[in-house]
């Protein structure tokens, strides 16, 4: 029991979500640009499900990449994989948006995309610090695309393979 007139402590309010920066929702945003086949090297159709890389990232922002023999501003490797993280949040929407509008060849690619991404984050020996966290989430985001094309094998809606 708390005596008469004590006051009662209130919790600290939670803190807000986490927001990219600006640096970060543009490299996202290029990403997402490039896998929805935005950016064409050299092909003159664009390819869907394409991982730009964090070179052409760089000729894409006219931003040098990964520099280490000299201080000014450039993309780093952290920042590409951050967004690279958040690409992966954004297509697992996608997927399940895409099947409300009746596209249901999308997820498909989507999950494929994820897995590889998903496979590649584990390969690497990340520090304890944002990176490691939100990567630990991918596997979540994956089991979500998964569970979109379960449901789409479950309804035979989806696309047959061409056999040649």
């Amino acid at each position: 029991m708390e005596p008469a007139g004590a006051r009662r402590r209130t919790p600290p309010p939670c803190p807000p979500p986490p927001k990219l920066s600006l640096t970060l929702s543009q490299i996202f945003g290029i990403l997402f640009w490039g896998w929805l086949g935005g950016y064409k090297p050299s092909s003159p159709t664009p390819k869907c499900g394409r991982l730009l890389t964090v070179e052409e990232l760089g000729e894409v922002l006219h931003v040098p990449v990964n520099l280490k023999d000299r201080d000014e501003f450039h993309l780093t490797i952290e920042e590409y994989l951050q967004a690279l993280i958040s690409l992966v949040e954004e297509l697992s929407r996608l997927a399940r948006n895409s099947v409300t509008l009746g596209d249901y060849e999308r997820p498909v690619l989507i999950n494929q995309f994820v897995k590889d991404v998903l496979a590649g984050f584990q390969i690497l020996n990340l520090k304890n610090d944002s990176l490691r966290r939100r990567s630990d989430g991918l596997k979540y985001k994956v089991k979500d695309v998964e569970d979109v094309v379960y449901d789409l094998s479950l309804r035979d809606l989806l696309p047959k393979k061409e056999v040649e």
